[in-house]
């Protein structure tokens, strides 16, 4: 087994001073050059035979984002590969960085800040989003300028903000701790360590964060039985013609794989983020950032492509009575809600009832599952 294999390397060469395979790390290495090793399970977690209920499979609204997601793809030990390589700080240039310090699990990995620390310490001026439901997102990043997670995944880890990792380094340095072979050779057949195979082992991980076991899941098979009348009110509220909520958030995954401008801002640009409209340079773009799910969205505050909401009361009262007038504001946010973009926003003024409701129902939408699965979390 893997981790017999790890604990029997380190015995024989004695190059760390730790108190064994069962030590976990604490956010945050107190010395940066200090080496852990993952401690993980004698029997792989079975990655590869977990997939999403028929339900999902069958939803029409899914169907039309298709599955980009390669699920036959995903084998135990890769998907642990990509485990170890998520949580670890060695992945950064001073090693006090991992994938997880910004994507915490108990906020479905997302980050609480409004902007995540790098190795620089200087805030990112983009909100850390969640991950999870990765089978149905093509494009990634929030101004969606990635297409695949196999073409995602490095970027953060040799952003100088964030990981700061020279890539052309990362083989050898990884393949230099006492781990690592190990799980390349049980993941891949060898040993060897390149690019192309940490790539497959972050993205066969993330592929296997799914998020379906909330609340509202289980209210689809029971017909809400167990809601509150505030959450079966939000949910009328979500749902309804009115507000068309459930337009740009939509199918079992509530998101689109579309770009939105939501009125925020007048200009975007002039404010400091012209999301995709900064790539394009094209005044329709303006302020146009990817359509997040709401699954998990209680547990992933704050919220906007800037977090500038700390709450999910603040995002229902900016919907109902503030959104900005702007010459591309999506339709579906006007009064008419067809037709061309750049109309008036509607002012919806909802109750305070239908507020309170709305929030509620939102908070059914969080699957607590995914927050504490060891499967998830941190090998070190």
């Amino acid at each position: 087994m893997v981790r017999k294999v790890m604990c029997w390397v380190l015995a024989l060469t004695g190059t760390l001073l730790l108190s064994g395979c069962s030590k976990e790390q604490q956010p945050g290495l107190e010395d940066p050059e200090e080496v852990r090793l993952p401690s993980l399970p004698d029997a792989l977690y079975p990655y590869s035979e977990q997939g999403f209920p028929e339900s999902w499979q069958n939803d029409p609204g899914l169907a039309l984002f298709g599955g980009t997601g390669d699920l036959e793809g995903i084998t135990d030990a890769g998907a642990t590969l990509g485990r170890v390589l998520f949580h670890d700080a060695q992945l950064s240039a001073d090693n006090t960085v991992s994938c997880g310090s910004c994507h915490q699990q108990e906020h479905a990995f997302a980050d609480v800040a409004v902007g995540s620390l790098g190795i620089t310490s200087t805030p990112l001026h983009r909100n850390t989003p969640g991950l999870f439901n990765f089978r149905y997102q093509s494009r990634m990043f929030w101004d969606l300028r990635v297409f695949g997670l196999e073409n995602q995944v490095l970027q953060p880890i040799g952003h100088p903000d964030e990981m700061g990792m020279d890539l052309s380094d990362l083989p050898d340095k990884l393949a230099a701790l006492p781990y690592y072979p190990a799980l390349f050779e049980a993941a891949f057949g060898d040993s060897v360590v390149n690019l192309e195979r940490i790539t497959a082992g972050l993205v066969q991980f993330l592929q296997s964060i799914r998020s379906y076991q909330s609340r509202y899941d289980a209210g689809l098979a029971n017909d809400f039985a167990d809601f509150t009348p505030s959450e079966l009110l939000g949910k009328e509220v979500f749902f309804s013609g009115e507000t068309r909520c459930n337009q740009c958030h939509t199918s079992r995954n509530f998101f689109s794989n579309q770009g939105f401008i939501n009125g925020l801002e007048l200009d975007y640009a002039a404010a400091g983020d012209g999301g995709i409209g900064a790539l394009t340079d094209n005044a329709s773009d303006d302020g146009r950032f990817k359509t997040a799910s709401l699954r998990n969205i209680g547990l992933t505050a704050p919220y906007m492509h800037d977090g500038r909401f700390s709450t999910l009361r603040e995002v229902v009262d900016f919907y109902s009575d503030n959104i900005v007038q702007h010459p591309y504001l999506d339709e579906r946010l006007s009064d008419n809600g067809i037709g061309p973009p750049g109309q008036e926003p509607y002012q919806l003024a909802l109750s305070e009832l239908e507020r309170e409701g709305l929030v509620a129902f939102l908070h059914t939408l969080s699957d607590t599952v995914i927050t504490v699965d060891p499967a998830l979390s941190s090998p070190f």
